[in-house]
């Protein structure tokens, strides 16, 4: 069952995605109500997860490439390992899956094409699927997305490879993973 906002929850909702930065004083004046109110239910709207006051970054401002990578697992059974991997991984922006199949579309940045490329490589081996296509794509409304910031970084990426090993790293082609010490990106 979906979660049930009412007209005051969408009022607030209105007002932060006119601005999220604005006082919560200014908030409560737009939804016609007091400002204990409405920290009450930004609060509860954070925490039933309908709202996000996360930092969103401009990856068109940074000058990062996107994808959009399809692909498709054989077994079941691979969903939630496929899911639990990719989740991890700090090049998703976003994971979708049809419902009732086993396909899934991830969009994925990179620093460059070459970068593009030898993710998708590692994502067929690393999540057991099959890649069944896979585009550049240009971003036209939004741009903004929640990247994962890895400030300790490691020497295996999240999926279990190692950069300095890869033909692709040591050639210069890619950037490496953003979470381990090899990474030679802007982040």
């Amino acid at each position: 069952m979906p979660k049930t906002i009412d007209t005051l929850d969408l009022k607030i909702i209105k007002s932060l995605s006119e601005n999220s930065r604005k006082p919560t004083t200014q908030i409560a004046k737009e939804a016609a109500t007091s400002r204990p109110t409405t920290i009450a239910r930004m609060n509860s709207l954070a925490k039933r997860k309908i709202v996000d006051f996360g930092a969103k970054i401009n990856v068109a401002k940074l000058g990062f490439k996107l994808a959009s990578v399809h692909f498709e697992s054989e077994k079941t059974e691979d969903t939630e390992n496929i899911i639990a991997k990719l989740s991890t991984c700090p090049r998703l922006l976003q994971l979708f899956q049809e419902v009732g199949k086993n396909t899934f579309t991830a969009i994925v940045y990179a620093e460059n094409a070459d970068t593009i490329i030898s993710a998708i490589d590692c994502f067929k081996t690393a999540l057991n699927a099959k890649i069944t296509s896979w585009e550049r794509i240009l971003y036209h409304a939004g741009g903004a997305f929640d990247l994962k910031i890895i400030l300790e970084k490691c020497e295996k990426t999240p999926c279990g490879k190692e950069c300095g090993v890869c033909l692709s790293f040591k050639q210069s082609e890619c950037t490496g993973c953003p979470a381990t010490k090899d990474y030679k990106g802007p982040i």
